[in-house]
């Protein structure tokens, strides 16, 4: 009877509000100065600004028309994307649909450009349903229902106000069962819970998991493609990498020379981001259901993720909860060692999918493992520029945490928020141990004018005999580079290149060669 009335509800609000639905967030460039919002239905415009107005929407000062429309699994997606909008400020928005129908008022919160101010965010997944046969679960959901759990889960996600969330992959079952429509509607759905009482709707940064068809996320989210990029956070506060881990990492040469470039381009050089992140969706080294070692990532990325001081990588898959001493991979590469100075590891996927059990225990336990238990949680990092803090959100007694209601950034958890609380304490803390490091205090180029509408003139001091000018996107995709030889100055036609926030690194030629950094920003 229970199903008969939500499914009644839910064909009840589909029939009433189809004009416009499932409304997301998302990233596709500079998150201080812009925003993809999606939603599902017809096409319609996006109203927005600084000031409040409610659902009068020719009120708002700024307008949007959609940028692309997609379809994916039956589901029409809309997007638009905003651009130009100021740091570390709250926009309100609507959608007005091609009928003239205006949704509810949402808000949002651009994050900041100053590399001093902290941000907090969510990272989790796995929020796929449970297998059933002849109506009935067969793996193990604890509360008889795992969508329940992840529906917990996402009404924390209103509560907690993050700045953004990571989500590591596994939406729905979809490649094991058949009705993927429905699965993909239920959790377009349920995302809607994320959002708070007064309408603040929360961002999104996407991994690839093995159930999802390829393109899912960019059809559903309108990330890149190839769905693997990168994000500069607060102006080099920190650079969160998403790794598509459904692409072999050795042999996939177009993400492994992506991401090892992009480490390179941003260590050693004038002003490095102060924390480099990486999320991705099947962990190195699982420990739950039998996965273990993936020996590719673990002999083509580790490697690279040490090299270039990445700090935490968050992982899911196995469906089951850890998070590790800081560690690096031993000397044969087959598995972690304890080191001060090594990358801390979190996951491994527990957002409402089914428990599974953990395989390392007692005796067999991983030297490196902090912590690890099986419930449904997520995890809540706080980063700023000395320190980084992890703690991990039980789902159980979601419904007695008060709600957060600033919209400060990198915020604190609610006091009533239940906590996983092992003996060896409920967080994890990494001291920023890079500092100051790696920080080429002497400038040997320039970049003006910027910001630009048309081009840039890239000035290089007599030293320097030659080299290549590379220009990248906000999400780490190279659009331009040349080379130049016996030049003080080298003018760059942007023209032709979308509005938005580019990085351009001037590379020297030679056994030293040295790399610097210049954000651009174009209008």
């Amino acid at each position: 009877m229970k199903k008969l009335v939500f499914l009644f509800a839910l064909l009840f609000s589909i029939e009433n509000f189809a004009a416009t639905n499932h409304f997301t967030l998302s990233y596709r460039d500079d998150p201080s100065s812009s925003i993809v919002i999606g939603w599902s239905g017809d096409n319609g415009i996006v109203h927005y600004g600084t000031t409040d107005f409610g659902i009068t929407y020719n009120s708002y000062p700024n307008s949007k028309t959609v940028d692309r429309t997609a379809t994916a699994h039956g589901i029409n997606r809309n997007f638009a994307r905003l651009t130009g909008l100021s740091p570390n400020s709250v926009y309100y928005f609507v959608v007005r649909d091609a009928g003239g129908t205006i949704s509810a008022r949402f808000k949002f919160k651009t994050l900041s450009d100053n590399p001093n101010d902290p941000v907090g965010f969510i990272s989790g997944g796995d929020t796929r349903d449970g297998f059933k046969l002849f109506g009935a679960y067969i793996e193990n959901c604890p509360s008889g229902n795992c969508l329940e759990q992840k529906r917990k889960g996402n009404r924390l996600v209103a509560k907690i106000r993050p700045d953004f969330v990571a989500f590591n992959g596994d939406f729905v079952m979809n490649q094991v069962t058949s009705n993927t429509n429905a699965e993909w509607n239920e959790w377009l759905n349920d995302w809607q819970l994320t959002i708070s009482q007064d309408g603040r709707m929360y961002p999104m940064t996407f991994t690839q998991g093995n159930h999802e068809d390829n393109q899912d996320i960019y059809n559903f989210f309108d990330v890149p493609m190839e769905e693997y990029y990168a994000l500069n956070i607060n102006n080099g506060l920190l650079r969160l990498y998403m790794l598509n881990s459904e692409l072999n990492p050795c042999t996939n040469t177009a993400q492994l020379n992506w991401i090892s470039t992009d480490l390179q381009n941003h260590t050693n050089t004038l002003n490095p981001p102060t924390w480099k992140f990486i999320q991705y969706h099947v962990s190195t080294f699982a420990m739950g259901n039998g996965y273990g070692l993936v020996t590719d990532q673990m002999n083509c990325w580790v490697n690279l993720f040490e090299q270039y001081g990445v700090k935490l990588c968050m992982e899911s898959h196995s469906h089951v909860t850890k998070w590790t001493l800081p560690c690096k991979k031993n000397t044969n590469g087959t598995d972690f060692v304890p080191d001060p100075e090594g990358i801390v590891y979190i996951g491994e996927g527990n957002w409402g999918a089914p428990h599974r059990t953990l395989d390392y225990t007692g005796t067999n336990r991983k030297p490196y493992i902090k912590d690890q238990e099986v419930f449904d949680n997520f995890f809540y990092v706080q980063v700023n520029p000395n320190q980084t803090t992890i703690q991990c959100v039980k789902f159980d007694g979601e419904e007695n945490v008060t709600a957060n209601t600033t919209d400060d950034l990198g915020k604190d958890l609610p006091s009533n928020a239940v906590l996983w609380n092992p003996a060896n304490g409920n967080n994890i803390v990494i001291s920023n141990q890079i500092g100051g490091l790696n920080q080429n205090t002497l400038s040997f180029s320039s970049v003006l004018p910027n910001p630009t509408k048309n081009y840039v003139k890239v000035k290089i001091e007599n030293s320097v005999t030659s080299g290549t000018i590379s220009i990248y996107n906000a999400l780490g995709k190279e659009v331009l580079n040349q080379k130049f030889e016996n030049t003080q100055e080298v003018k760059l036609d942007l023209e032709k290149m979308s509005t938005g926030t580019y990085y351009l690194f001037v590379k020297t030629d030679g056994k030293n060669s040295k790399i610097e950094s210049h954000r651009i920003i174009k209008h």
